[in-house]
């Protein structure tokens, strides 16, 4: 198998606040980041590049496409979670307006319910989906997909089995470069 390596979108003017399905494009500092990134790919050169559908990720694979001449191709299954009525809220300002939906969420994160939001359980089936294409396209060339860090976070621990704090640590960063674990996914973890 080549490499699968999962990239996260540049910081956008929504940093620090519940991004989602949110389409913001990327703010200065996201662009730098993006950069750096397409240099330290150089290394391990993609040979195709998937992204989100969202502008963010778009721009961060239009960056690494034209560092490395390639087009890129739309997964709209790369796509981050939806937060629904959470969209463009910081967590504080969810606590004051949804104060009761926000504790539950807490108490049974993951698989709490956002207002409007998607489903976390749907959600995983997406990431499921969309890592068993990238996995296929992975077996006979180098893949780069340019996607979100709430997908990155889940593939790790809901389909790899990291824990929650080592999928977060390698994801936390914009335009972090998260290389699929070599080893199989758990028993299952796979569709």
């Amino acid at each position: 198998m080549k490499c699968c390596l999962l990239i996260r979108h540049g910081e956008t003017d929504l940093a620090g606040r519940f991004c989602g399905h949110s389409d913001p494009a990327l703010n200065r500092a996201g662009w730098l980041q993006v950069e750096r990134a397409a240099d330290l790919l150089d290394g391990t050169p993609p040979e195709v590049i998937y992204t989100s559908d969202l502008q963010r990720a778009i721009q961060t694979a239009q960056v690494i496409a034209d560092h490395f001449g390639l087009s890129w191709n739309l997964r709209s299954g790369l796509r981050e979670v939806s937060f629904g009525a959470w969209e463009g809220l910081s967590w504080n300002e969810i606590e004051e307006q949804y104060p009761r939906q926000a504790k539950l969420w807490v108490d049974q994160y993951p698989y709490g319910a956002i207002p409007s939001g998607e489903v976390f359980e749907i959600f995983q089936l997406r990431v499921r989906r969309e890592l068993e294409f990238l996995l296929k396209q992975a077996e006979s060339r180098a893949v780069v997909a340019v996607t979100h860090g709430g997908f990155i976070r889940t593939a790790l621990t809901e389909v790899y089995g990291l824990s929650a704090d080592v999928a977060y640590a390698k994801s936390a960063s914009y335009a972090a470069i998260v290389p699929l674990p070599v080893a199989q996914p758990m028993p299952g973890g796979l569709l």
